[in-house]
């Protein structure tokens, strides 16, 4: 109960400095600007992370489908929205994955198919960012104003590739690691050799499985990040859409690494800092408060609602897995 309680009051602490920290920063100027903001400005933030949500959540039933586990849409919805919940408001995203397997769960999906998604979801976001960071800094080439950003997304570009291709290579190995794991858990045997079959039919399911996922991540995360470039366009202070992918990719991960829920206070600080070299700081500040509303607040409230909703849900039996 304690620990439950202490990871919903790191989660609501972030919300809070979330809305906190840009109107320290800003005054009254951030705040009044964030008012006056426009309602087509409003209806456009729903709309990307309405968006965003749509696209994560059909990479994630695709995924269940070429494992014969979908469960119905507007379930693998509600278990997306909540997922996603459950990686901005814990520590560095790690109450993301058992999150996803739980919900799932209760989606009636198979254990063996919840863990495998769960665990490919991760991979195909990191294709994404290493394929968009060299892109935007590409375009980028001749960006004089943010250097060390350009040259940070090359670096984080060439780790994530690093890291996928030591995954690809030692897949194998892995599989051994967890058939090796299960005959110390004779109770966890089937579930592990099952998960091991899932996880070769992910690996089998080549570009029509991977092509889609690759372009559904892309529109996920353009959606997401194109929240910043709308608030800024109402602002009058439209920015390049690669500067901004890497502004807010890296700033986002970067303040994953401090333990805070949602890099609450890292985030604001970092982006906020950044964009006040590019504009006056009143106007850095209320779009950061607005982009925490539009990419964090509004997003967190669904996935409550969507968690609430599974959680009181009468457990579906599991389909059988095609595989």
């Amino acid at each position: 109960m304690m620990r439950r309680f202490g990871t919903f009051g790191l989660g609501a602490l972030a919300l809070v400095l979330a809305v906190a920290l840009p109107l320290a920063w800003g005054g009254m100027a951030a705040l009044r600007a964030s008012l006056d903001f426009s309602r087509a400005g409003w209806a456009g933030m729903v709309l990307l992370a309405g968006l965003a949500a749509l696209a994560r959540a059909t990479r994630q039933q695709l995924l269940l489908r070429h494992l014969g586990a979908a469960p119905g849409v507007g379930v693998n919805l509600a278990a997306s929205l909540a997922t996603e919940t459950a990686y901005a408001l814990t520590p560095g995203g790690a109450g993301g994955p058992p999150a996803s397997v739980w919900l799932l769960r209760r989606a009636g999906v198979p254990l063996p198919a919840a863990l495998a998604v769960s665990a490919a979801d991760p991979l195909f976001d990191a294709l994404f960012f290493a394929l968009a960071l060299p892109l935007a800094a590409l375009a980028l080439t001749f960006e004089t104003r943010v250097p060390a950003l350009r040259d940070g997304a090359w670096l984080a570009s060439g780790l994530l590739l690093l890291a996928l291709g030591l995954v690809w290579l030692l897949r194998q190995r892995l599989l051994r690691w967890l058939c090796v794991l299960s005959r110390r858990r004779p109770r966890w045997r089937r579930a592990w050799r099952d998960l091991r079959k899932s996880l070769r039919e992910l690996a089998r399911g080549g570009v029509r499985l991977w092509l889609p996922q690759l372009l559904l991540a892309t529109v996920q995360w353009c959606a997401r990040y194109g929240v910043l470039a709308l608030i800024l366009i109402s602002l009058g202070h439209a920015l390049p859409f690669a500067l901004l992918l890497l502004l807010q990719g890296v700033a986002l991960h970067a303040a994953q690494w401090t333990g805070a829920p949602a890099g609450a206070g890292g985030a604001e600080l970092a982006l906020g800092l950044v964009l006040s070299t590019l504009m006056p700081a009143s106007s850095a500040a209320s779009a950061v408060l607005l982009w925490r509303i539009g990419t964090l607040l509004l997003p967190s409230l669904a996935g409550a609602l969507a968690f609430m909703a599974l959680g009181a849900r009468r457990v579906q039996p599991a389909p059988s897995q095609a595989i």
